[in-house]
């Protein structure tokens, strides 16, 4: 994951189109550019006329803030570095449902199947998680 907002995709893209409106270039040759419409770009002009770059860069990026916080994550990886058994599974190994359910139980917090496989694999342990069932 990018460290820097600024390193975000989405905003290192907003920040081109904006250095190339500050250079002079049309709006059409920037949404060309950046496969952005004319409308967006005439939004970041207005931005960036009243407030420069830094107002580009402060839109915001989208999603929800994330219910678990970085202490929570760390939890987290730590729980599937080690044994499922720890966490009163039957087995040592860990799946998906376990790794709801865990989080669940730990943090009152609800995710889907999808959504557990992308945060550990985030956490870089996605593949702890066996294919078994339960």
């Amino acid at each position: 994951m990018p460290s820097r907002r600024e390193d975000l995709p989405v905003v290192a893209r907003r920040l081109k189109a904006g250095r190339m409106l500050l250079e002079g270039a049309s709006i059409q040759e920037v949404a060309r550019a950046h496969q952005l419409t004319p409308a967006t770009v005439r939004k970041y002009k207005l931005l960036v006329e009243a407030g420069g770059l830094d107002a580009l860069a402060a839109i915001s990026v989208g999603g929800r803030i994330s219910a678990l916080d970085p202490d929570a994550l760390d939890w987290i990886a730590q729980a599937l570095g080690g044994s499922a058994m720890e966490h009163g599974f039957p087995s040592e190994a860990w799946t998906n449902a376990r790794l709801r359910e865990l989080i669940a139980r730990r943090f009152g917090v609800h995710y889907s199947r999808v959504y557990a496989w992308q945060l550990a694999t985030r956490l870089g342990l996605g593949h702890r998680l066996s294919k078994l069932r339960k």
